[in-house]
């Protein structure tokens, strides 16, 4: 049995979404993305004094469980065209769309029912529905959607932020943990789980890393910092010392005492 990695992962939601705004006042928890139907289901802790248009809420033991349609779709993964549910956007693969329909279809409410059309959160059933494992938990946190997975590796951790990116939603890394395996000192309920934090990685050390990672550096027989060096038009010296202190720093917590010190 190998050893997996937990991840968090930060997902876009529209300005429109009705969820996001209620996670604004209100603590939703148990969120859950139907992809056959394209519905969004929640639980929130609190009854909401006002809640945003377009949800359907259930009172039950003091808790709100609430849902809504996704009253629009984005390009499909396998590189097919969408149509909007009014059946008047087509879109590619790639997301382009006219100058006169992209107009009709930025992110805001439908009407007076509060409902995403043409935008971000219309990708959500297309990108959960092609997830290579199922989400441990999901939850909306001030607007922001934040799903949790246990992969087996970063083939997996890849394979969920492409199927996003392709259905259109942004997606940031909020959250790592890497389990370094059972020693002879840990108890009999698991090994020993270690939180990477990445906060002190830049933006740019983190987007070559990736480039990195994906053109196998880091993989005996993988491509070297110099030809990393030239997917950025970087000398080899600036990509080596990114990524370096990406390593240093990350291997300072998985094999050092856990805390980046």
């Amino acid at each position: 049995m190998s050893n997996g990695i937990h991840v968090e992962l930060a997902v876009s939601a529209c300005e429109g979404c009705p969820v996001a705004a209620l996670s604004s006042s209100t603590v939703v928890e148990e969120l859950r993305v139907d992809s056959a139907d394209d519905r969004v289901e929640f639980v929130a802790d609190d009854p909401p004094d006002d809640p945003p248009s377009g949800l359907d809420l259930v009172e039950f033991a003091g808790r709100t469980h609430g849902r809504y349609e996704i009253d629009c779709e984005r390009a499909a993964t396998d590189g097919g065209v969408a149509v909007d549910a009014a059946g008047g956007i087509a879109v590619d693969a790639t997301g382009d769309v006219s100058e006169a329909d992209a107009a009709e279809t930025e992110s805001s409410p439908d009407g007076d029912d509060g409902i995403c059309r043409g935008c971000s959160c219309g990708g959500l059933p297309s990108a959960f529905a092609n997830f290579p494992n199922s989400p441990r938990h999901t939850e909306m946190v001030d607007g922001e959607l934040r799903v949790s997975f246990v992969l087996t590796g970063h083939e997996e951790l890849r394979a969920i932020v492409d199927e996003c990116e392709a259905a259109g939603l942004d997606v940031e890394l909020r959250r790592l943990c890497v389990d370094r395996g059972r020693d002879s000192d840990a108890d009999d309920r698991g090994g020993t789980v270690v939180p990477v934090d990445i906060a002190s990685v830049t933006d740019r050390q983190a987007e070559i890393a990736t480039v990195a990672a994906e053109k196998g550096y880091f993989d005996g027989g993988g491509a070297s910092a110099a030809e990393v060096a030239a997917e950025f038009d970087l000398a080899k010296s600036t990509v080596s010392e990114h990524l370096r202190a990406v390593t240093a720093d990350v291997f300072s917590q998985l094999f050092g005492d856990g805390d980046g010190t």
